[in-house]
Parts: C-alpha cells; structure tokens; sequence
C-alpha cells in the first residue's frame, strides 16, 4: 500500500482516468482550511451577544427595559430594593433586602427566555430578543 499522508485519508479525491487526481494536495488543504474558517466565524458570531434586553417586572407589571449592550449597575425600588449588574451581555442580580438571597445563586442570565426572580421583592428578570432601553 502506497504512502498517503493523513489529509488524503480523510477526503475522498476522485482520480482523473490519466490517474491524476482533479484536486491537488494544495487545493484540499486551502478547502479544509475554508471549512475551518468558516466554522471559527460562526461560532464567533453564535457567542456574540445578540443585542436582548432583560425586561424587569415588579409584581407583574412591566416596569423597565435594560439593553444588555448597556454594562452597568441599575437599581430597582420594588418592595424590596434590588440591584442588577449588567456585563458582557448578560444580567444578575447582585444585592438584594431579601430574607434568602436565592436571587443572587441565579447568576448570570443572557439567552432568550432565560429568568431570573427575587419573590419577596416581586421582581422578575426575563430576557427578550432585541428591543431598546
């Protein structure tokens, strides 16, 4: 069995009948490297944060919408004061008056349909797709 570097074992090369093949080592590499690229640049793109807003209600009610493109620190005056932190993308809560702090173990939340709640405070964090501060 003839040498056949690992590259030619993976894509199947049709031969030329003169036994030539119509792709040459030069061309597989640059079509590997194209699928390489391309799938890099689509995950990238799939990573970055897709502009969603986090709408906050208070006792059911809409109360304000946050751009996750925005970072900061917001506060919230509900029946118990809460704090936000918005960074790369994404939104927690980081203070809240409440009794347990189970809004605080949420951590991060930045995908469509994703929530956050603080009960006590009657605040809930819902991300959306798109929309505006």
């Amino acid at each position: 069995m003839p040498n056949i570097p690992f590259f030619s074992s993976i894509v199947c090369v049709k031969m030329h009948p003169m036994g030539e093949s119509f792709l040459k080592k030069k061309e597989v590499l640059f079509l590997i490297a194209a699928a390489l690229l391309a799938g890099v640049v689509l995950l990238a793109l799939r990573l970055t944060p897709g502009g969603n807003t986090a709408v906050v209600y208070i006792d059911g009610e809409k109360a304000r919408s946050i751009s996750l493109e925005n970072e900061g620190v917001y506060h919230i005056e509900a029946a118990l004061p809460v704090t936000l932190e918005v960074a790369e993308g994404r939104i927690r809560f980081v203070n809240s008056q409440c009794p347990d702090l189970l809004c605080e173990g949420f951590g991060w939340i930045g995908e469509t349909n994703d929530f956050a709640a603080c009960l006590p405070a009657g605040v809930v964090v819902l991300i959306e797709e798109g929309g505006n501060e």
